[in-house]
């Protein structure tokens, strides 16, 4: 479920896509959009694009639409390949034949993104290296917990006006001494933080004695 698109249900069809699904819907405060499979070409469905000697069709794992900033038009989608390392890395006993294979890779690659370009789009290729960073995936998840339509509409509000009563980097102990006693201080800068009006600290767990700074 992706909140910043509506809370529209986007489908995925491995763990690390869904990591990355979890990942873009966390921190990617321009985000618009993101389709599963698009549909890029009408008679191929995929994306044609000529390597090693033929045609050949991808299907992109997902489209992702970023908003244009400070009303400027919306940038061009991205095409979107969701990839575990060592299929863009690939693993061999033999040196000279492991580089073979990872320039056939790349150079597969390079195709498909000057394909999509020729096309309008933008072309993303993700692996463990750019989704699974840790602490930050374990922190986007339990982020995610308060970005639905569910979220009271009071606490952020308070929360906004207390966030500016504090010094410009802070913490969400502070954040907790001037909130009402009724409101949880660790959920609101979880909710701040994913509306993109305070950054915490992104290289440690979160607690509630992580520091913060409005942006």
């Amino acid at each position: 479920m992706i909140f910043r698109d509506g809370a529209e249900v986007v489908p995925f069809e491995s763990l690390i896509e869904r990591d990355w699904l979890i990942r873009t819907d966390t921190y990617d405060h321009d985000l618009r959009w993101i389709v599963a499979q698009p549909r890029v070409d009408e008679e191929k469905r995929g994306l044609p694009y000529w390597f090693d000697g033929r045609m050949r069709v991808w299907i992109p794992d997902f489209m992702r639409q970023r908003r244009g900033r400070d009303g400027l038009q919306d940038p061009r989608p991205d095409l979107v390949e969701v990839k575990p390392l060592i299929a863009v890395h690939p693993e061999d006993s033999e040196e000279a034949e492991r580089e073979l294979k990872c320039d056939y890779v790349v150079a597969k690659f390079e195709a498909i993104r000057m394909a999509a370009l020729a096309r309008g789009y933008g072309f993303s290729l993700a692996t463990e290296d750019e989704i699974r960073i840790q602490p930050s995936l374990r922190n986007a998840d339990l982020m995610r917990r308060c970005a639905g339509k569910g979220f009271p509409e009071r606490w952020e509000v308070e929360g906004r006006l207390a966030v500016l009563r504090l010094p410009h980097e802070s913490s969400i102990r502070e954040l907790e001494r001037v909130l009402p006693t009724e409101i949880d201080a660790f959920s609101v800068a979880l909710r701040l933080a994913w509306r993109g009006e305070i950054v915490l600290a992104p290289m440690e767990d979160w607690t509630r004695a992580t520091t913060f700074a409005r942006v």
